[in-house]
């Protein structure tokens, strides 16, 4: 899906939703996309989506959502009943190009999350960052083998 496209249903869908800083979401959206290379773009705009709202990947697939961006968006949405810590580890090892591009859109989001939210206590976001450059760099190291 090209960027402009995913961040348009980003705004969409989201609308006024806020933070639990009670900033506008898509303005976390618009600093983790800043974060992250072209090739993910999308990705970054939508990944809040499919946790945050009831848009039915069928409307994303339908605006050319790739097989690609679609396993990365399921492993970047958060399951109801998952710790913020399992969440992360599933990121973290994660294999393939889908396991890619959710790292590069989470650290990104943790990032983001670091910056804005460190005063309000939230998750443990530099312990799930550890953990996911961590397994970042060994699947880089088995890539280059």
């Amino acid at each position: 899906m090209d960027s402009a496209t995913a961040r348009q249903l980003a705004y969409a869908h989201h609308r006024d939703q806020l933070d639990r800083s009670g900033r506008l979401l898509v303005e976390h959206l618009e600093r983790v996309a800043a974060l992250v290379d072209e090739e993910v773009l999308s990705v970054a705009y939508l990944h809040d989506l499919l946790e945050r709202t009831d848009t039915p990947l069928a409307e994303l697939e339908a605006e050319g959502l790739t097989s690609l961006e679609r396993a990365a968006l399921a492993l970047l949405t958060r399951d109801a009943d998952e710790t913020f810590e399992l969440h992360a580890l599933r990121i973290a090892y994660a294999k393939g190009r889908e396991g890619r591009v959710a790292r590069a859109v989470k650290l990104a989001d943790i990032d983001d999350h670091i910056a804005n939210d460190a005063d309000e206590g939230f998750a443990p976001y530099g312990w799930a960052r550890r953990h996911i450059l961590t397994c970042q760099s060994r699947f880089d190291r088995l890539l280059a083998a």
